[in-house]
């Protein structure tokens, strides 16, 4: 029997969903809840509707369109909405995007539920509230892990900054370099493992940016806020790039002899000074993302002077 707090939970979310024009082709009764089937324009999704004393009204996305989802859960209870993935699924994170010197990673992770739920347990999160220590701890973990299989993109300083170069020239910019990263990510992932039911990407761009680098159907994909703190796929991608970035920076760090350090700030423009008094300006075309205001800083160089070093 449904519950008079869930039977008040079921009648505003039906009041919210009619007003976005998505419409309830069936209704199915659940231990505790309800299941909505929905359409709206030919796309199909599917929500879990709780009520309990102790939780109060939550509401669970249980399966379809990602894209009808995605506003489904907006819409009718952004604060109770729960991500719980269904099936197997898959999502990417990156590292290094806003830290001047190293490279671009981007990792890609994907399981099915009972794994997933593993890696919250196993304690997968955004990887930047993490220490190194952590970080690498977590990696051992999750890439050893029975169920989860996992892909990695590293573009280096090098490329990055070719890449960079290349896309100005066609009037685009950094975001299509991390388009086309999480793309070759998910392509190399595909070439190991079967298509997701889902696919959940950390949101940095519109669809229409990353649409000609993805080898999945869009149908699928959601482009979420901060996903790492709601998708473990997602936290569990972090996690890796992040471990991937440092293991990167340590590397480029014995090679050129200086502590190299990542973040975007005064400190990091300190490394930058020392890296050229010892190999030139030229050495921040493969330690550095020169596109950055750092450069500037570092060089006394004009940023449009950067092709020059």
């Amino acid at each position: 029997m449904i519950s008079p707090g869930l039977i008040d939970h079921l009648q505003s979310t039906l009041k919210r969903l009619s007003s976005i024009g998505v419409s309830v082709v069936a209704q199915k009764e659940l231990p505790y809840g309800v299941q909505l089937s929905l359409e709206r324009s030919g796309a199909r999704c599917k929500i879990n509707l709780y009520n309990s004393k102790k939780k109060g009204n939550s509401m669970v996305q249980a399966g379809g369109d990602a894209e009808l989802l995605g506003k489904v859960l907006a819409e009718v209870s952004p604060a109770a909405a729960v991500s719980v993935p269904a099936g197997f699924r898959a999502g990417s994170d990156e590292a290094g995007k806003g830290d001047y010197l190293g490279p671009l990673v981007v990792a890609a992770v994907a399981c099915h539920l009972s794994t997933a739920q593993e890696l919250t347990a196993l304690g997968a999160a955004d990887s930047k509230k993490l220490s190194s220590a952590k970080v690498r701890e977590l990696y051992e973990r999750i890439t050893e892990m029975p169920g989860v299989n996992y892909a990695v993109s590293i573009v280096s300083p090098a490329e990055y900054n070719r890449l960079f170069s290349d896309f100005r020239l066609k009037g685009r910019n950094s975001l299509d370099t991390l388009a086309m990263a999480h793309g070759k990510v998910f392509e190399k992932l595909l070439s190991e493992t079967q298509e997701p039911s889902a696919v959940v990407i950390d949101k940095f761009c519109k669809m229409e940016r990353l649409k000609p680098w993805l080898s999945v159907r869009p149908g699928i994909v959601e482009l979420r806020v901060r996903a790492e703190d709601s998708e473990p796929v997602v936290a569990a991608a972090s996690i890796i790039a992040r471990s991937v970035y440092i293991n990167e920076l340590e590397r480029l760090s014995s090679t050129y002899g200086v502590d190299l350090k990542p973040g975007a700030g005064a400190s990091v423009d300190r490394i930058g000074k020392e890296l050229v008094r010892l190999h030139g300006s030229g050495v921040l075309v493969s330690t550095a993302k020169v596109h950055f205001a750092n450069t500037g800083r570092i060089t006394n160089l004009d940023l449009t002077g950067l092709n020059n070093l």
